[in-house]
């Protein structure tokens, strides 16, 4: 098999999602049954540019995942931090534990609604329909 040179996509992780759809197109551009942009009455720029927004939102989620239990054990914390330095009564502790709580799940709820909200864009579109066309056409190939 032949050997591409990629050093022109540092840029790109060969891992994403962008980098595995541009490894098909590019690998198997001279393969009649791939999949065609035509078809799907997508410009390239258009397309480049969707899945540029579509890596950044796997990147979003992504770094949540790597991020989440440091930023809600900080937002919980803190509070507790607050109240004991701030407050010298004991049933105090009660609601340092509820307002990091109340906290966390504040942060959390905002991050469910970010991620969904981003989500609804990449639902139900042509370049999703694209995209799914080359992925099972590469399952297919490999089967």
């Amino acid at each position: 098999m032949f050997q591409i040179d990629r050093s022109y996509i540092d840029h790109i992780s060969l891992e994403s999602i962008q980098g595995h759809i541009w490894d098909i197109r590019t690998d198997y551009k001279n393969d009649p049954t791939l999949p065609k942009i035509q078809n799907y009455n997508i410009t390239e720029e258009a397309f480049e540019a969707y899945l540029e927004k579509k890596q950044k939102f796997e990147d979003f989620k992504e770094s949540w995942q790597k991020y989440r239990f440091l930023i809600l054990c900080l937002a919980f914390a803190v509070p507790v931090a607050l109240f004991s330095l701030l407050v010298k009564d004991k049933n105090m502790a009660m609601y340092a534990y509820a307002s990091g709580f109340l906290l966390c799940t504040v942060i959390y709820l905002i991050y469910i609604i970010i991620e969904g909200t981003k989500a609804k864009k990449f639902r139900n579109n042509p370049y999703e329909t694209f995209i799914k066309a080359l992925l099972s056409w590469e399952e297919n190939q490999q089967s």
